[in-house]
C-alpha cells in the first residue's frame, strides 16, 4: 500500500528518481532528453529489472497522478512545484520546523545520509565519486532517532508541534472548535499513525473502528518492523486510541534504531523514558477521552534483536502473545536485500503484513 506517508513525504525526490513530472510527461516515466542510454538499461538498487523493463509499470503508476496532486493541494501548504513536484522541505520550512534533532516531533536524520541503515544503497554510495567527495562531511549529520526519549517525560503538545496554538492536534482537546485549522502542516507526520489506521482496518482488516463496546474491550498487538523516524514522534500514535475506541492495542517496535536508541539508555540514561522502558513497561501509553471510546495504546520498544525474524513469534509471548499483525511505514522493500528472509518468515508464519511505501514499484519487484 502507498499511504499517506508516500504521498507526502514521497512526492519529490523519490518520484525525481524516474524523470521529472512536467504535465506533458505525467503518464510517463522519464522525458527520452532526461534518460541517458546509460540509465534505461541501468538496473535498481537491487540489480533486479531495468528502468527500461520498469517503465510500463512506473507509466501505470503516474496514470495517478492527477488524483495525488488533489489530495495534496487541498491544503494551502500543498504548493506543487513547476515540474509537478511537492517539496517536504520546502513546506517544514515556511512553519520554521524543518532541522535535524531538537525539533521535537519534526526531528529527523537530514544531508546524505537518510537513514541509520542505507541497504544496498550504500553500496552503491560507496562507488560514486560525488560521495566520496561528501564522505569526510558525513559524521556532521550525526542524529540519533528517538533522542528525546533520553528524557523522563515525553514532550507536551506545544513542545512536540513547535506550532502556532491553533495550528496543533492537542491529544486533549478542549472541544471540537478547538480542532487545528486545515493550514496546520500536522498532517506531514499525523500521515503515519492515520496511515497505520488505514492498514490495519482496511489492508489487514484486523479490526474495524465499530468492533468495541464498553464492556467487551478488543484487544490488538501489532509489530511495527524498521521503526526510524517514528521514534521522534511517538506520541502521535495516540491517534490509533482515539480512532479505535474501546481497544487495547500493543504496538511493539522493532530496528536497528531502536536496538541502538535502547543501548545509549540503559546504558547512561537508565532514568530515562527509553531507559526504564522494558518488556512490561511501555516507552508510551495513552488513554482518549471516555467520550471518545477509552481506547487505548501502549508502545514497547524491542531490545532483543534489530531485525525481525522467525524467532519474534515465540519471542512475542513476552509482549502477551503472537501480534495479530506487522506492519511497516517507508519500507524500501525494493532497496533492502535483507527484507528478503523477513518477507520469507512472515509468509512461513502464515502472519498478515503491510506496509507503506515511497513508490509503488518497490513493492511489486520485491
Amino acid at each position: 500500500m502507498a499511504g499517506m506517508d508516500a504521498l507526502l513525504r514521497g512526492m519529490g525526490p523519490n518520484m525525481d528518481y524516474f524523470g521529472t513530472l512536467r504535465k506533458a510527461q505525467r503518464a510517463s516515466c522519464f522525458g527520452v532528453q532526461a534518460c541517458s542510454k546509460q540509465d534505461w538499461n541501468l538496473g535498481t538498487a537491487l540489480k533486479i529489472r531495468t528502468h527500461k523493463e520498469l517503465c510500463p509499470n512506473n507509466k501505470r503508476h503516474m496514470a495517478r497522478l492527477d488524483e495525488t496532486q488533489a489530495i495534496l493541494t487541498q491544503f494551502p501548504w500543498g504548493r506543487l512545484e513547476t515540474d509537478g513536484t511537492f517539496n517536504d522541505s520546502v513546506a517544514r520550512g515556511r512553519f520554521d520546523v524543518l532541522g535535524g534533532s531538537d525539533y521535537g516531533f519534526w526531528s529527523h536524520r537530514g544531508g546524505p545520509i537518510p537513514h541509520d541503515n542505507m541497504g544496498e544503497l550504500a553500496k552503491l554510495v560507496e562507488n560514486d565519486a560525488y560521495a566520496k567527495v561528501l564522505k569526510p562531511f558525513f559524521a556532521k549529520f550525526d542524529h540519533l532517532e528517538g533522542k528525546d526519549l533520553l528524557k523522563e517525560d515525553h514532550l507536551s503538545d506545544v513542545d512536540g508541534w513547535k506550532l502556532e496554538t491553533r495550528l496543533i492536534p492537542y491529544r486533549q482537546f478542549p472541544s471540537a472548535s478547538k480542532r487545528p485549522q486545515i493550514e496546520s502542516p500536522a498532517a506531514l507526520l499525523t500521515s503515519f499513525p492515520l496511515s497505520a489506521y488505514w492498514l490495519i482496518t482496511h489492508c489487514l482488516q484486523l479490526t474495524r473502528a465499530s468492533a468495541g463496546r464498553p464492556e467487551k474491550r478488543v484487544p490488538l498487538h501489532l509489530h511495527a518492523i524498521g521503526a526510524e523516524v517514528e521514534l521522534n514522534y511517538l506520541p502521535l500514535f495516540s491517534e490509533l486510541a482515539l480512532l479505535l475506541p474501546y481497544h487495547n492495542i500493543k504496538l511493539v517496535l522493532f530496528g536497528q534504531s531502536v536496538e541502538k536508541l535502547l543501548a545509549i539508555a540503559k546504558k547512561s540514561h537508565r532514568h530515562s523514558l527509553a531507559g526504564k522502558s522494558s518488556l512490561s513497561t511501555p516507552v508510551f501509553a495513552y488513554e482518549a477521552p471516555k467520550e471518545c471510546g477509552s481506547g487505548r495504546i501502549e508502545i514497547f520498544l524491542h531490545a532483543g534483536s534489530s531485525v525481525w525474524g522467525p524467532e519474534m513469534l515465540s519471542a512475542a509471548n513476552e509482549y502477551g502473545g503472537r501480534p495479530e499483525g506487522v506492519i511497516a511505514f517507508n519500507a524500501g522493500l525494493g532497496s533492502y536485500q535483507a527484507w528478503i528472509p523477513v518477507i520469507q518468515s512472515i509468509h512461513r508464519a502464515a502472519m498478515p503484513f503491510a506496509v507503506t511505501e515511497y513508490t509503488e514499484h518497490s513493492c511489486e519487484v520485491q
